[in-house]
């Protein structure tokens, strides 16, 4: 894999650099509007929100994944930057996705509509 056919990432917390991975296929990162984005080298600028959640990335046959609390994402010149408060345990819960979310408030407005019957 040549240089100009590769994608590089660098992740940033408060306290520093604590991800960067080079020759680097493809990416993929949860965006804040509740859809992953997959990044490809020649990708166009892009500057946007990021959920908590997996980093999932590929390199030749090799495959990865880290995961992130909830940043901003920067895409230019085949380096992806994702700046964000810190690297999520195993043991720490994720958000719940945006779907969750609508589900768990309809539900609610559903049981607070039976009540009133």
């Amino acid at each position: 894999m040549t240089l100009e056919k590769s994608l590089t990432l660098k992740v940033f917390t408060p306290n520093g650099l604590i991800h960067e991975l080079t020759e680097l296929s493809t990416i993929n990162v949860p965006l804040a509007n509740g859809y992953p984005i997959g990044i490809f080298p020649g990708h166009a600028p892009l500057i946007a929100g990021t959920l908590q959640g997996s980093i999932r990335y590929q390199r030749t046959k090799q495959k990865g994944e880290f995961k992130l609390d909830a940043g901003i994402l920067s895409i230019r010149d085949n380096v992806v930057v994702i700046f964000t408060v810190g690297e999520l345990g195993e043991s720490e819960k994720l958000q719940p996705s945006i779907e969750e979310i609508k589900y768990n408030r309809l539900m609610e407005r559903l049981v607070n509509k039976l009540k009133m019957v």
